[in-house]
């Protein structure tokens, strides 16, 4: 059972002690000396909201519904923090958030480079991700073999299904396995105040479990629910979050979990430039939880010529947490201390993971810089926390590096506009490829427009037992077909080349895939 009482303590003391003040939004808040980008969920090109957010990162390990988490800069995918509507969204259970069961659906979305524990929390190490929902007067289909995607909506709501397969998750094996998903999604403004609503039910096919017999199958089957509300006002945001999954394993169930957050942020605006807060969460897992209070301050001038400096800084429950950054002209540096506190899951375990309540935070530090379209990164976690075989539970361990450089752009020309995207980056994380490009060609008018793409991972070192992990690449092509101001028709050929490959050692992706696709506008 709930703990309503300390749920409503808890809301009730940062109503109480913010009474009155102003804020704006969370996802409104400015972070100096920080590379920012914007990006829109295309449902016409994209298969999940990953691609949105990573163009690098069309390749989906274990088919459609499959494992996908930000890995931003080199770090791990519990590394990056994940705000939906002004509140987080990362599972208290395992700390990531999944975005292979998330419809691309004209969503925007704020990446933000760096650590920024200061202004977001526990999990912003590597990077942050703010997550606004869009409602338009249009729907959408798109169809291909053994695949659809269909949504619609008005002002306020949005329905969407997306079903189908790519084939099996596993190389070996000839069985298809097939994901769904269906979302609704609302928005209804009050004067001041916004409600925001999310949920989604999905169910994914996967290979490679265990059977009660300690057989390793491939009749394996994830099914689930997901839900957040958030209310936002101008000086206060609250929000809930749950995510209820069960897993099967030859139709039978072998396990579920259910992880809640309760979640408050309150701020003013003492003077200009000048922002206090007040943040608590409660988070809760199987029979599990735990509460945190915040404290945090962020301070920004702004000079005549539009150069900034800007500072952060959060206490916590006995952690200090800052975050300088700088910009002059197109010249831009941060430097920050950043924290991940661990998971209830981490913490507490469960049949098969013993606990360790004792567990210290993972402590990360940071620089960055960047010019223009460039940017580069250092950074050093501590504390690491991992599994460890022996013990069977999760420890602090050593640490690991992640450094690298970038170049993001898009470059017009009479031939057409060209998009560039090449990283560089050294981490000890595995399963993040050395180099990543993205190089596209596009173009369009009235008519018709089209985008011709190529996108490739090289030098992706080991997985965990040691097997190399091939390199992958595609070329992808989207035509666009404007039928009127009201009617457009589009082609998508992914894979032109029909390469197949695996992504991860023994779990294959690519091979040529054409979809149709009809968009209304009304």
């Amino acid at each position: 059972m709930f703990n309503y009482v300390k749920q409503a303590g808890l809301l009730a003391t940062l109503l109480f002690v913010m009474s009155g003040a102003y804020a704006s939004d969370i996802e409104e808040v400015i972070v100096v000396g920080a590379k920012v980008k914007y990006s829109n969920s295309n449902p016409e090109s994209e298969s999940n909201a990953m691609e949105a957010i990573d163009p690098t990162r069309v390749f989906q390990a274990g088919g459609l519904g499959g494992f996908h988490a930000a890995t931003l800069n080199g770090t791990d995918t519990k590394h990056t923090a994940v705000y939906r509507n002004g509140i987080p969204v990362n599972d208290v259970g395992n700390g990531w958030y999944d975005f292979g069961t998330e419809l691309s659906n004209n969503q925007i979305y704020q990446i933000i480079s760096g650590p920024n524990s200061a202004l977001y929390g526990s999990s912003s190490m590597g990077g942050t991700i703010l997550i606004e929902d869009t409602f338009d007067r249009a729907a959408f289909f798109q169809g291909g073999e053994d695949m659809y995607r269909v949504f619609a909506g008005n002002d306020y709501i949005n329905v969407g299904q997306y079903r189908g397969s790519t084939g099996s998750a596993k190389s070996n094996n000839t069985e298809k396995d097939f994901f769904e998903s269906t979302n609704m999604r609302s928005k209804f403004i009050f004067g001041d105040w916004s409600i925001n609503t999310n949920s989604q039910k999905y169910e994914t096919d996967y290979d490679g479990c265990w059977n009660a017999n300690w057989q390793e199958v491939n009749d394996c089957v994830t099914k689930g629910e997901k839900h957040d509300v958030s209310i936002r006002g101008d000086w206060l945001t609250i929000g809930y979050s749950r995510n209820d999954a069960q897993f099967y394993t030859e139709g039978v169930e072998t396990w579920s979990a259910v992880s809640e957050r309760y979640f408050a942020d309150a701020n003013k605006e003492v003077t200009e430039g000048v922002v206090i807060g007040l943040q608590g969460h409660r988070e809760e897992y199987g029979p599990n939880w735990d509460e945190h209070l915040a404290a945090y301050l962020n301070v920004e001038y702004v000079n005549d010529d539009m150069n900034k400096i800007g500072f952060s800084y959060r206490f916590e429950e006995k952690e200090s947490i800052f975050r300088l950054g700088g910009e002059y002209g197109k010249f831009r540096i941060s430097a920050a201390n950043s924290i991940r506190k661990p998971n209830l899951y981490e913490r507490y375990g469960d049949g098969w993971t013993a606990a360790n309540p004792f567990l210290n935070s993972e402590i990360g530090k940071g620089i960055e810089m960047g010019y223009d379209h460039f940017s580069t990164w250092f950074y050093r976690f501590s504390e690491s926390i991992e599994y460890d075989f022996v013990s069977q539970q999760y420890i602090n361990a050593g640490g690991y590096e992640s450094k690298g450089v970038k170049y993001d752009d898009y470059i017009m020309t009479d031939y057409g506009n060209f998009g560039v995207l090449v990283a560089y980056q050294v981490t000890d994380q595995i399963r993040v490829p050395k180099y990543k490009t993205r190089l596209s060609w596009f173009d369009g008018d009235d008519e018709f427009d089209y985008e011709l793409s190529w996108v490739a991972q090289k030098d992706r070192g080991n997985d965990f037992d040691g097997s190399a992990i091939e390199d992958v690449n595609t070329i992808n092509l989207i035509l666009g077909f404007n039928l009127s101001p009201k009617y457009r028709l589009s082609l998508q050929i992914n894979d032109i080349l029909d390469r197949e490959f695996e992504v991860l050692p023994g779990y294959g992706a690519g091979g040529r895939t054409v979809y149709l696709g009809l968009d209304l506008t009304y």
